[in-house]
């Protein structure tokens, strides 16, 4: 039983290490293929383009 506790929190620790390069590299290539290195204020573009 504890061999399988062991297991799951070893499994827990990889994937979260998995996560967190996973999370880089998706803001990285944000920022350099879009050029998108500006936080966008949703509200703000919401009132500055016109709805009908």
């Amino acid at each position: 039983m504890l061999g399988i506790l062991i297991g799951i929190a070893v499994w827990l620790v990889v994937a979260l290490a998995v996560a967190i390069v996973l999370g880089r590299v998706a803001r990285r290539a944000d920022s350099e293929e879009l050029g998108s290195t500006l936080h966008w204020d949703t509200a703000d573009v919401d009132e500055s383009v016109p709805h009908d």
